[in-house]
C-alpha cells in the first residue's frame, strides 16, 4: 500500500497556519495535542495529522473515556471541527459531559528570598521559578478540569454518529461518512481550500456487539479508514475493550493504526495513588526514524479535577529484620567454609 505522507511536511506547509497545532521538527510533522499534556509528553509532542490512534483498555476501566472527552475537549477549544461515533452511548451525552479548560501561569518569578538562605548564595539575585510542568507554547496544549464541564452553547462544529438519517451501526456506513465530511468539508489534501481546519475523529467502543460487520469486518474498517485519514487534515482516535477481543483480532488492528496505548488496572497495592498502567505498544514514526521514549511503562493518576500521566516508579522492597539477619548469617557461613585452594 503507497501512503502518501508528502502533504503533510513542513515544506509543503510553510504559509499553512492551523490553529490548536505545533510543529515537530524531529518528525517533520504537523501535530496536535490530546487535551492532556503529560500524554503530549509521551507521545513525543503529540498525535500527528494524518494518523490513526488506538486505546485498548482492559477490565472496564474509564480512563480511556477520559482521555476521549479530552480529545474532543481540545478539539472545542481550538476551535477544529469533530466527528464523534459511538455505537453503545449516544455521542449528544459525551459532547455534554466535556472538561472545561483553565488557565494556569507557569513561570511565576518572585523577588522575595528567604532570610536564612545560605546555601549557594551566589544564587540569591536570581528569580525563583515554578517547578510544575509548564506549556511550552500558548496556542497548543490546554489544561481541563473534569469538576466543570463545557456550557452546549459553546460547541460549535460538531457532528455525531449515528444520527437521525443514520440507517444503521456498520462499520461501511461510518466509513461512507468519514468520506463524505472530508471531501465536503474540505479536510482533503487533493481538495484546495482558502482556509484549512483540522478535523478530530472519535470512535468509542470498537468491535463492540452492536456494530453491525456484515458487510465489512473491523480490519478492513481501519485498513480503509487510514487511506483516508493519510490523504486528510484528520486525525482519528479510537478506543475499545481489549478484553472482549480475539488476540489474532487484535494483532490485525494494531497493525493497521499508527500508534497503540494499553490500559491496565493496577494490581499492586503498593501503588494506590495510581488508578492504572499505561503501557506504550506502538507509537507513530513518520517521515523519520522511530522514536524511543524513555519508559513503556507509565501510570495514570486520577483526581476531582484532573487526569495525568506519570513515570511508574515502583517502591522499593523492604524484607523484614528476620530475613535481613537471615540473609547476614548466610553471608558469614559462607566466608567461613573452607575454601577449594589450599595453599
Amino acid at each position: 500500500m503507497s501512503l502518501n505522507l508528502q502533504s503533510h511536511t513542513i515544506s509543503q506547509r510553510k504559509s499553512l497556519k492551523l490553529k490548536g497545532t505545533k510543529t515537530s521538527v524531529t518528525k517533520n510533522q504537523i501535530l496536535i495535542s490530546t487535551g492532556i499534556v503529560s500524554l503530549d509528553a509521551v507521545l513525543d509532542g503529540g498525535i500527528p495529522i494524518g494518523s490513526v490512534a488506538l486505546v485498548e483498555e482492559e477490565n472496564h476501566g474509564r480512563n480511556a473515556e477520559l482521555i476521549t472527552k479530552h480529545f474532543i475537549a481540545e478539539g472545542v477549544v481550538c476551535d477544529h471541527s469533530i466527528l464523534i461515533a459511538d455505537v453503545e452511548k449516544k455521542p449528544e451525552a459525551i459532547a455534554n459531559d466535556l472538561p472545561k479548560s483553565i488557565q494556569e501561569e507557569s513561570f511565576q518569578p518572585t523577588d522575595i528570598i528567604a532570610e536564612d538562605f545560605k546555601i549557594a548564595w551566589r544564587y540569591s539575585q536570581n528569580p525563583i521559578y515554578d517547578s510544575k510542568p509548564h506549556h511550552t507554547s500558548i496556542s497548543f496544549g490546554h489544561t481541563f478540569d473534569m469538576s466543570a464541564k463545557i456550557p452546549v452553547d459553546e460547541l460549535k462544529n460538531l457532528r455525531y454518529w449515528p444520527d437521525e438519517k443514520s440507517q444503521g451501526t456498520s462499520y461501511s456506513e461510518l466509513l461512507e461518512q468519514i468520506n463524505t465530511i472530508i471531501t465536503k468539508g474540505g479536510f482533503s489534501t487533493k481538495i484546495p481550500v482558502e482556509q484549512r481546519r483540522v478535523l478530530r475523529i472519535t470512535i468509542s467502543n470498537l468491535y463492540s456487539p452492536i456494530w453491525d460487520s456484515n458487510d465489512m469486518n473491523v480490519v478492513t474498517f481501519l485498513y480503509k479508514l487510514r487511506i483516508l485519514v493519510r490523504s486528510s487534515y484528520a486525525t482519528c482516535l479510537l478506543t475499545c475493550r481489549a478484553h472482549t477481543i480475539d488476540d489474532v483480532v487484535k494483532c490485525r488492528m494494531e497493525h493497521f493504526v499508527d500508534t497503540v496505548l494499553i490500559l491496565k488496572p493496577m494490581e499492586l497495592s503498593s501503588c494506590a495513588d495510581y488508578n492504572g498502567k499505561l503501557i506504550i505498544g506502538k507509537l507513530a514514526s513518520f517521515n523519520t526514524f522511530l522514536y524511543e521514549p524513555l519508559s513503556v511503562d507509565w501510570a495514570t493518576k486520577l483526581t476531582r479535577k484532573k487526569l495525568c500521566i506519570e513515570k511508574l516508579h515502583l517502591p522499593p522492597c523492604l524484607n523484614d529484620g528476620d530475613d535481613n539477619e537471615n540473609v547476614h548469617t548466610k553471608q558469614l557461613s559462607c566466608a567461613s567454609t573452607t575454601s577449594v585452594l589450599n595453599f
